[in-house]
């Protein structure tokens, strides 16, 4: 989840979202960047603001929670703890520091894709997400303003399957690779 040796060894390839036929590039590398991290349900456009995951740092564990109060207890309570108490309380004092170091990561992970989106829309869709502090809800804001309809998007592909039908003047192979 943190950048790793092969995170730095991967090319970079940057689209700049600044016009609705921007989009499916733009889209399918910001989904392709918080996949890697493990956030494409915490901030994908597509899910309803309910459906979607939130990420939620986790409960801090408490010593009272692990002990049964008995006439004998002092006050103190891991001094009060019997062993299985203490050992259960112990536990589940590791499972909250991996889980907190999972969340403090994905956290750093979503921060990180945050400034991402806003490094990789033109300048002049900024104001769009400027009042926005979260990845899914500058994600949701940018596909209203700039997310082609199934009409344009129907309407671009029937321009371009009539492009490739007319022959090239010049070199036959770039139209091949088109």
């Amino acid at each position: 989840m943190a950048t790793t040796e092969l995170d730095r060894l991967i090319t970079r390839t940057t689209v700049i979202l600044e016009k609705p036929a921007d989009w499916e590039e733009w889209i399918f590398l910001q989904k392709d960047s918080a996949d890697r991290h493990h956030l494409w349900s915490v901030v994908s456009p597509d899910l309803d603001e309910m459906a979607f995951e939130k990420l939620e740092e986790p409960a801090a564990v408490e010593p009272e929670q692990y002990h049964d109060e008995t006439e004998e207890d002092t006050g103190v309570v891991l001094k009060d703890m019997t062993t299985e108490e203490f050992q259960r309380y112990q536990q589940a004092e590791r499972n909250y520091d991996r889980a907190l170091a999972r969340y403090t990561i994905k956290r750093k992970a979503l921060n990180d894709f945050s400034q991402e989106i806003g490094r990789t829309i033109s300048r002049r869709h900024i104001h769009l997400i400027q009042s926005d502090d979260t990845s899914y809800a500058r994600l949701k804001k940018l596909k209203k303003h700039l997310c082609p309809s199934t009409a344009d998007r129907e309407l671009q592909l029937i321009a371009k399957y009539r492009q490739l039908h007319s022959r090239p003047r010049n070199n036959i192979d770039s139209w091949l690779e088109e």
